[in-house]
């Protein structure tokens, strides 16, 4: 991964807070609340998605996952009722592309789910309180810029021989973990 840091992420989310609020302040007259937020909250999905693919050093996927983002949200867009499933869904698509390009273990990739799921906590906390756009995407990118405390877990236990030299599931298995750590290590 390049280096990446906390006062980076901190930047990013006064960008995306600044954006969002600006644009929302401009185009709500013509397009209405609900369908401002869904694109916005689109927009800095996609967006945050392009510079995480940016930031990782990862070089496989950088074409798919934007055409894989966008063709989701054509989905999420057609089947997804409401704006906190939206949402949601939003999220789930930024947890599975930082979880595939940045985590090396299935640990990190949950803690960084949970960080997912304060990020949003974090969101509506200040949507309610403080009705202001602006304030509630600054909370949530926060939030989300502290992905780069979470640790690179990984299992240093060696394969398991198998017990039996004629057992061929174990030795499969055995094989499949080997195959699984050698996946998961840091590069």
């Amino acid at each position: 991964m390049k280096r990446e840091s906390f006062l980076r992420g901190v930047v990013v989310a006064f960008i995306f807070a600044v954006f969002s609020a600006v644009g929302f302040i401009a185009l709500k007259p013509v397009f209405g609340a609900t369908l401002l937020l869904q694109w916005l909250i689109a927009a800095c999905a996609g967006l945050y998605i392009v510079y995480l693919l940016s930031r990782s050093n990862e070089k496989s996927g950088r074409l798919a996952v934007p055409a894989l983002w966008a063709l989701g949200t054509i989905v999420i867009w057609h089947t997804v009722p409401g704006l906190t499933l939206f949402l949601l869904a939003h999220v789930g698509m930024v947890w599975l592309v930082r979880s595939l390009y940045f985590h090396a273990g299935i640990l990190s990739a949950l803690l960084d789910l949970a960080l997912c799921a304060a990020a949003v906590l974090a969101a509506v906390a200040a949507a309610r309180s403080s009705h202001s756009v602006f304030l509630s995407v600054w909370s949530f990118f926060l939030v989300q810029a502290l992905f780069v405390a979470i640790p690179t877990v990984v299992s240093s236990k060696a394969p398991v021989p198998a017990t039996d030299s004629n057992d061929q599931f174990h030795r499969a298995l055995a094989t499949a973990e080997a195959a699984l750590r050698r996946l998961h290590t840091p590069r």
